[in-house]
């Protein structure tokens, strides 16, 4: 049974605008490719997201281009002026919504694997502390929680989760730290969205590897 902070804490999902979505993956996959991979995996992390929580999403970007995306999953559109992901979401904490609510959750677009049960946790976990943090794989942050929106200054960028971690302890606030695998890899690089030892990603992001001229490339990228 989800908490009253659960259902009212405001989901932040920042995403770039779709020419300049996931950049890195320039040299393996055509821009329409690309294009077409970041809508799949943001399509999917926003049903996880809308499966695990009845309350208030926001989809932070400079792009209109995700408006069938964001009504589908009954979410709102919050304009960035796409200064980079750290000042988008400080937008988002800075809203309305979450004034109003006292509560949110970021979770980055790149996160095709997502599933129900980890966000669920992460908002249940809200409950209890000011801090809620799951550290990627790569020592970034997949996830965090804050309770209240400004417990602790935003350190988006490398090694995050460990700068996370620090200010969490520096400003004395209540920290849970959770192993929640779906949402500890982020793609930056077609190998780490093809990596075995991860979570499988969400149907529409299988759905499009699976069909050219991704699976093509994603054969090779997988080698023999």
């Amino acid at each position: 049974m989800s908490s009253p902070l659960a259902s009212r804490t405001v989901v932040l999902v920042p995403v770039k605008p779709l020419s300049e979505a996931k950049s890195r993956l320039a040299s393996e996959l055509p821009v329409d490719a690309r294009q077409s991979l970041v809508r799949a995996m943001l399509g999917d992390l926003l049903a996880a997201v809308r499966a695990a929580h009845a309350g208030p999403v926001i989809v932070l970007s400079p792009d209109a281009a995700y408006g069938d995306l964001v009504a589908r999953a009954g979410a709102r559109h919050l304009q960035d002026q796409g200064s980079g992901y750290r000042a988008a979401v400080a937008l988002g904490l800075a809203s309305d919504d979450v004034r109003r609510s006292g509560s949110a959750l970021v979770i980055p677009a790149d996160q095709p694997r997502a599933q129900p049960g980890d966000i669920a946790r992460i908002l249940r976990a809200l409950a209890r502390a000011e801090v809620v943090l799951v550290e990627a794989v790569d020592g970034g942050t997949g996830a965090l929680g804050l309770s209240p929106p400004d417990a602790i200054p935003l350190a988006f960028g490398e090694r995050s989760g460990a700068a996370h971690r620090h200010l969490a302890h520096q400003r004395g606030r209540r920290l849970v730290e959770l192993d929640c695998p779906s949402l500890a890899h982020d793609v930056d690089r077609l190998a780490e969205l093809l990596d075995p030892s991860a979570p499988p990603p969400g149907p529409a992001t299988a759905r499009l590897l699976s069909g050219e001229p991704l699976a093509s490339v994603a054969d090779s990228v997988a080698g023999p």
